[in-house]
């Protein structure tokens, strides 16, 4: 398993966080929700990979992931945000076909207003080895 399959560490993570089940039930997609999804739902995508090269190689990777979640209220938009947030950043999980995750953290969060639905979009930066 490699860095490339990071959405599964995002996935195991966030439904295994009962702050963020109480929030959005099993509601969590990778890429696009499912169509006639009602809010809130989260939907999380990887969005690049950068590798930590040593003259041995590769020593890992950073990987950039983007949650954005959507709700019907500001309010449970951005109590959900802190919940996605609670559960990921400073989590480490390892996966038996060998991707260990040694960190997360918040990089950037913006929120909009698209379709009377409000949005909170977080980029978390994921290491592995």
């Amino acid at each position: 398993m490699t860095t490339l399959q990071i959405g599964k560490a995002v996935h195991a993570i966030l439904s295994n966080d009962s702050n963020v089940s109480a929030l959005v039930g099993n509601k969590i997609f990778p890429v696009v929700c499912k169509e006639g999804t009602t809010y809130p739902f989260v939907v999380y995508q990887r969005i690049g990979i950068t590798p930590y090269l040593t003259k041995d190689g590769v020593a890992g990777e950073m990987c950039n992931v983007s949650v954005i979640i959507a709700a019907a209220s500001y309010a449970e938009s951005v109590n959900i945000a802190e919940a996605v947030r609670g559960a990921l950043e400073g989590n480490t999980i390892s996966f038996n076909g060998g991707l260990t995750v040694t960190g997360i953290d918040l990089g950037t969060a913006d929120e909009d207003f698209i379709d009377d639905v409000f949005v909170q979009n977080l980029n978390f930066n994921i290491h592995t080895r």
